[in-house]
């Protein structure tokens, strides 16, 4: 059993030297980062050779959900990974110990855990909560996290292991064979709700995502969707009703890995 970390930069390179966590969790698990901008190629390229991280340096400008295959895709290819192996969504900007993961896995592993979540804290001290943790939207409470009027977070509901609606992909873990089924993210959402939707169609085919409330990390968010007439809210915007109206009606597209 292997543990497989996939984290996509897209202009992330000075956050990645600074945190260095991906430095020390390459000593115990496979870290693939995607490189999203050709301007860092070379300065990720050296500092992955250092660590012995494995850079993918091409296929640019793509999505979220689209990187995170592409991840998936070369771990197959490179490393035959395996059903029982373990496939985590990993952003730049999360900070985790080996001990973190490792409890994670190991809570998966012998509770037979398919899916899962865990906590999100926007300090290093882990007081702050990152509310990553939501119910399946609807046309309203959309509208209201749009205008600020609320978040849907289910984290004070949630304080022992549960089965909840859907986490950000920030910090995703599947078991292959599930990422594998689900034909992985979307990649028709290029950016924001991609993560919605591929919690929506795990809890279709029976593989509802497990909140594991006494494990953490920490999330060093910049949202970047909230300027009104910006890409990043014309894609939240865009993203948000593409995934209201499939599911409304039932269509649900996979992309193909």
């Amino acid at each position: 059993m292997r543990v497989f970390l996939s984290v996509v930069s897209h202009k992330h390179a000075s956050l990645i030297t600074e945190l260095d966590c991906l430095s020390i969790l390459a000593k115990h698990f496979v870290v693939v980062l995607k490189n999203n901008y050709e301007g860092e190629a070379q300065l990720l390229q050296r500092y992955c050779e250092q660590h012995n991280i494995h850079l993918i340096n091409d296929a640019y400008g793509c999505g979220f959900g689209k990187n995170n295959n592409i991840v998936f895709k070369y771990c197959e290819e490179q490393f035959n990974i395996a059903d029982d192996d373990f496939f985590i969504t990993f952003n730049p900007d999360v900070v985790a110990s080996p001990e973190d993961i490792q409890q994670l896995i190991d809570c998966m592993s012998n509770n037979s855990i398919p899916f899962a979540a865990i906590s999100l804290y926007k300090n290093n001290e882990r007081t702050i909560r990152d509310f990553s943790i939501r119910k399946f939207p609807t046309f309203t409470t959309f509208a209201k996290s749009f205008m600020g009027l609320g978040n849907n977070s289910l984290i004070k509901e949630c304080l022992d292991v549960s089965k909840v609606d859907w986490a950000a992909g920030s910090f995703l873990a599947f078991r292959t064979d599930v990422y594998k089924k689900l034909r992985g993210f979307d990649e028709k959402f290029f950016m924001y709700c991609e993560d919605i939707d591929i919690c929506y169609r795990a809890n279709k085919q029976g593989y509802g995502l497990t909140y594991l409330p006494t494990i953490s990390a920490v999330h060093l968010a910049k949202h970047q969707n909230r300027k009104i007439f910006s890409k990043h809210f014309y894609w939240h915007i865009k993203s948000a009703l593409m995934f209201l109206l499939l599911s409304k009606a039932g269509i649900r597209t996979k992309s193909i890995l």
